[in-house]
């Protein structure tokens, strides 16, 4: 199989996720079919891709007219078997419960092509687990996309045990066709590349607010003020080569020691989250938040997101 065998994609899970995996693949003149078990999931997801596409135009990334024409390439349904009978590539975005991601690699087995790869949106469960219970385990990968998926570019494609070079290179072959920079994960582990390195990151800081070295506001500040400032540029290792590699051992003789290294979550994190301090859908997490506040940073985000991408085009 080849790149160019690829005419249709499946989206299985209209929600968070699949809504905007959705929209890249029709933006870039695949047939898409998004599956969903309600149709009200489904509505909404065609009304997010529209506000989307809106805001990539206003952006001046999308033309006008491409928005009917990208709807028009999309077909939503609640039926598994139609989703995925003549799908060349499936891309499940359900959440992250492995019994329901099973269920649904079973019956996308049963029901697809001998010839179509599939996907799984996952960042923390086992590529070889879900493809352990198809007969194409050569063809289940994983593909983490990051939110939101229409506006970030980089795709984290994890081989599993059993994935073959040819469904990697096919993977990677499309993402790249349809604007995005995949990166390959060789090795199956929970969290990938991502995930490991923003929670290390999750960790200390939670630390240094748990310990009173500092207040949430401060920190924030340090990260978007000189790390979040260099990050779209420069990446972590690149810093390291930057600073001095022999720079980067001697503090990390002296700091590591000094570093959070708890294996379990912190009390401080699970009082939060006891005490109903969950984040913005609570209004109240490391910040007291009101909707106004809420929709603010996420609007300032994804212009922020429109801005880079504008850049790159």
């Amino acid at each position: 199989m080849k790149v160019e065998d690829v005419k249709t994609v499946s989206i299985i899970g209209a929600g968070l996720m699949g809504h905007g995996i959705a929209q890249i693949f029709a933006l870039a003149g695949y047939t898409v079919l998004l599956r969903d078990i309600k149709q009200e999931l489904l509505m909404n997801a065609v009304n997010r891709m529209k506000d989307n596409l809106q805001k990539l135009s206003a952006a001046g990334l999308v033309r006008k007219e491409e928005i009917d024409t990208t709807l028009s390439r999309l077909k939503t349904t609640l039926d598994m078997k139609e989703a995925v009978a003549s799908s060349d590539f499936m891309i499940e975005a359900a959440s992250e419960n492995i019994d329901l991601k099973k269920q649904i690699f079973r019956e996308a087995d049963k029901f697809s092509p001998e010839h179509a790869i599939l996907a799984t949106n996952t960042s923390g469960l086992q590529i070889a687990d879900i493809a352990a219970i198809t007969n194409r385990p050569g063809k289940v990968i994983g593909t983490h996309f990051w939110n939101p998926p229409y506006l970030l570019r980089a795709v984290e494609v994890v081989k599993g045990a059993g994935t073959t070079d040819e469904t990697v290179k096919v993977t990677c072959d499309l993402l790249a066709k349809v604007g995005k920079k995949p990166v390959v994960v060789k090795k199956d582990i929970p969290g990938q590349i991502g995930i490991r390195v923003l929670y290390a990151m999750l960790r200390e800081a939670m630390s240094l607010v748990e310990n009173d070295v500092a207040t949430a506001e401060d920190v924030d500040t340090v990260v978007k003020e000189t790390l979040g400032t260099r990050l779209p540029v420069v990446g972590v290792l690149e810093l390291a080569d930057l600073s001095g590699v022999d720079l980067v051992l001697m503090v990390s003789k002296r700091l590591f020691k000094d570093l959070d290294n708890n294996p379990q979550p912190s009390k401080f994190l699970k009082n939060m989250v006891a005490d109903g301090r969950t984040g913005i859908k609570s209004l109240k997490g490391f910040y007291n938040w009101t909707p106004e506040s809420a929709a603010s940073i996420v609007k300032k985000r994804d212009g922020h997101l429109l801005r880079i991408l504008k850049e790159q085009a």
